[in-house]
């Protein structure tokens, strides 16, 4: 089995990352901060890191300076999410990943990482998310994102919609058709789903995967949407219509 680090203080991305990637089958440690995950690397030795940028007490080139240099950790993949790629990343065992990434491109760029062999002398290339494996794609020419969430709430729908809008990816997390838990690039909840709204709104091309998934596993998810799906969106309209007129107002 293989074993995965978790280095990131943001609970909530922690959290969406180790429940994602405990249900591809890895084994997940978790640490909020640097000094924890050197604690944690003194019981095990993981297969590969997933590090912030910002970990926390130590910063990040301190601590890959440690695991760099115990034989334990010297040649273990490190990801490094982060908004731009440090000059002191070694890219023959490190990975470049953009703090825009939502959890499910984090996960999936760790396990393609994972499955290449560290003693490759070549550098490693920046890597690119896998597509989700949807049962039902589309895009949002006819119907907006609005139509498609209160679509899946008739049909009570569990799973995942993957949204593909620009360079930014957003996922929406669905129990018995409530969305529960929203990510839009690193925000997440309510303002990454009005985010993901306005930018379909400019973008009708953009294109929308639904995967279904396990009640549990959306379960284990933390909720970021606490309200009623029909009261989220309400409360999304009326927030965006402000904006619009505000922008309008600006113009006049």
């Amino acid at each position: 089995m293989t074993r995965l680090l978790l280095v990131l203080p943001d609970e909530i991305r922690r959290q969406s990352v180790a429940v994602l990637a405990h249900s591809e089958g890895l084994e997940v440690t978790t640490a909020s901060s640097s000094l924890q995950a050197l604690t944690q690397l003194e019981r095990n030795t993981p297969d590969v890191i997933i590090c912030d940028g910002h970990p926390g007490d130590l910063s990040a080139v301190e601590f890959h300076e440690i695991i760099r240099s115990e034989t334990s950790t010297e040649r273990t993949p490190l990801l490094l999410v982060a908004d731009t790629p440090p000059s002191w990343l070694d890219r023959r065992l490190d990975v470049y990943v953009s703090r825009n990434s939502t959890s499910r491109e984090l996960v999936s760029i760790m396990m393609e990482t994972a499955l290449r062999p560290t003693h490759n002398p070549l550098q490693l290339q920046p890597l690119q998310a896998a597509p989700d494996a949807a049962q039902i794609r589309g895009t949002l020419e006819i119907m907006t994102l609005f139509d498609l969430l209160i679509s899946f709430n008739q049909m009570r729908k569990t799973g995942r919609i993957v949204l593909k809008g620009g360079d930014t990816e957003t996922l929406i997390y669905l129990k018995a058709g409530e969305v529960r838990h929203v990510e839009h690039g690193a925000s997440n909840g309510k303002a990454a789903l009005e985010q993901a709204i306005a930018e379909t709104d400019r973008a009708p091309t953009s294109s929308f995967g639904f995967a279904m998934n396990s009640e549990a596993l959306v379960t284990d998810l933390p909720l970021t949407i606490p309200c009623t799906t029909s009261q989220l969106l309400l409360e999304i309209a009326v927030h965006l219509d402000h904006v619009r007129s505000s922008q309008q107002s600006a113009r006049t």
